[in-house]
Formats: structure tokens, C-alpha cells, sequence
């Protein structure tokens, strides 16, 4: 990145969160360890040979996690073991894990502040929290359900998942509303006319699509579960795919909880053990291990 690219992204990212307007204990990373260097290998060892059926890639996804803290060394290491992940890969996961922007993990993770953790990186690549499938939405050609509870916003085409995305909800002095609505207008470029930004001028609502009231689904800073007024806020990007696909009149469900939007749906979808490109679980937190 060259220095007049990267002096642009300093002026402009600070000035992009101030004209939005929709936002830890800090803890010192424990010293490194270092270990020995292995013994010398004896020639007469032979290597090892894996069974297929006792390989990694046919074990069940361990979708647990610590929180605590994390390093950036530790994400190299994860791409290192597995050529599908990067480090920005990695941001990524901690991201939707902990229902924040990438680069608030950049700061959390250079200011050693605790996170959510996955236990196995490789495991999350293509965890999504929704269910891939709402066989009572199958006659549904498009639909849009966002889940309080975890936060997370995702869309549908006759009941499959095409994507998802976390999403930043009200908080308990105003609480995004639960119910049945729909897109009642969309505006790519919109300028609130009810909250403002930083600056004290009307807060910028990029992609932005409206579901009742002052209450709409668009862009903006991502700095936790509940960092709104009501709205339904999402990444940027994934806010401009979702505004690309969806139409006026799209229905939206917003349930409380992954079981309220069974019943909302009239699906029976339940939790499979593990995860891939084709299911979905909700992760865990790892038990802590008990003193000797």
C-alpha cells in the first residue's frame, strides 16, 4: 500500500464512523512460550501412516470457544495450518463471532482486550448461526429474517439461505420491534431526518431499506449487538448486497429467538451436530477445564 493510499484511508475511515452515528476491561497478554527444539529425528524411524478414516478433515467441527485473549502471531499460525484461512480470514470469524466490525477485532486484538474465540479457526469458515433451510418458507420468493437474540439478518429465496450477515439492534431504551413487515421504500443514499452523528448533523444511513417508522435496515458502525436506535444496522458491504437483492414489498420476520422463528415460520428446522457449506449450528462456549 503506498503512502498516499494509506495517508487517504486515515482521513477518511475516522470521518466515515463520525457521519454514521448508529457504536472492556483491558488485559495484558500473558509473556510468550517458548519451547525446546525437538529431538533429532532417528533414521531408522519410519513415518507415520494416517488411516483416511482417522483424519482431521473426517473428524466432527469442534464449534466451541474461550473467551479470552488473542494474538495476531496466533492467526498466522491458523492460516498456516490451514491453506483456506488467512489472518484476515481469521478477523473475519472473530467479526461475526462477536457480532463486530473487522477493525474494531484489529484494535481489540493489538489492545489485548478479550474475545470470543473459536477453539478450531477451521472450523468456522462457513458457520453461519441461521438455518440453512425454512421448509415453511419454501413458496416465499423472497423473505429477510432477522434473529434478536444472536443478532444476525439473513435472506431467503423459497426458503434457502442465500446469505447472512451479524447486525447491530436496538438496545432496551429503544428496542428494534419484533413482528411480520416489509420493505416499504429503499433509499441507496439515505440522510436520517430523525438522529444525528458525532457532529450533531443528520446521521448518514447508507443502502438503506425502511420497515416501519424511523426504523430502517442500512449500513453503518458495527461496535456491538445492540449499538442502535432501533434500526437494523449491518456491515457495509453486506448492507449493499442485501439492498441490491431485495425489493419493496421483500417480507422481513424479526423474531426473538432461533425457536420463536420455527414457530413464526412454521418450519421444523433443528440444530445438526456439526457444520459445512450445507448446515448450521450454533457454537459453544468450552467449558473451563476444572483444577487439579
Amino acid at each position: 500500500m503506498s503512502v498516499k493510499v494509506f495517508s487517504y484511508l486515515v482521513v477518511i475511515l475516522p470521518a466515515v464512523f463520525v457521519m454514521w452515528g448508529c457504536g472492556t476491561p483491558w488485559v495484558s497478554v500473558p509473556p510468550k512460550t517458548m519451547h525446546a527444539a525437538p529431538p533429532p529425528a532417528d533414521p531408522q524411524d519410519k513415518p507415520i501412516q494416517l488411516d483416511d478414516s482417522t483424519s482431521r478433515l473426517d473428524a466432527d467441527p469442534d464449534m466451541s470457544w474461550s473467551i479470552r485473549t488473542v494474538t495476531d502471531e496466533e492467526l498466522w499460525t491458523a492460516s498456516e495450518r490451514d491453506p483456506e484461512l488467512s489472518p484476515v480470514a481469521c478477523r473475519e470469524i472473530l467479526a461475526r463471532l462477536n457480532i463486530r466490525a473487522h477493525y474494531h477485532i484489529s484494535e481489540d486484538i493489538a489492545n489485548a482486550r478479550p474475545l470470543k474465540v473459536p477453539n478450531d479457526f477451521s472450523s468456522f469458515k462457513k458457520w453461519t448461526p441461521l438455518p440453512v433451510r425454512l421448509s415453511g418458507m419454501d413458496r416465499i420468493p423472497k423473505s429477510i429474517v432477522v434473529v434478536k437474540e444472536i443478532p444476525y439478518l439473513g435472506w431467503y429465496e423459497e426458503g434457502r439461505l442465500l446469505g447472512d450477515s451479524m447486525a447491530c439492534i436496538g438496545n432496551r431504551e429503544e428496542p428494534t420491534d419484533t413482528g411480520q413487515f416489509k420493505i416499504e421504500e429503499k433509499d441507496a443514499d439515505h440522510i436520517s431526518r430523525s438522529y444525528t452523528n458525532l457532529l450533531g448533523l443528520p446521521a448518514w444511513m447508507p443502502w438503506a431499506m425502511r420497515l416501519y417508522g424511523t426504523v430502517w435496515i442500512h449500513a453503518g458502525d458495527i461496535t456491538g449487538p445492540h449499538c442502535s436506535h432501533g434500526c437494523v444496522t449491518l456491515p457495509l458491504k453486506k448492507a449493499e448486497t442485501l439492498f441490491r437483492w431485495a425489493d419493496v414489498g421483500t417480507p422481513v420476520f424479526i423474531v426473538d429467538s432461533l425457536e420463536d422463528l420455527e414457530k413464526a415460520v412454521g418450519g421444523a428446522w433443528k440444530p445438526p451436530p456439526g457444520t459445512s457449506q450445507n448446515t448450521t449450528t450454533r457454537p459453544r462456549q468450552a467449558r473451563a477445564k476444572p483444577k487439579p
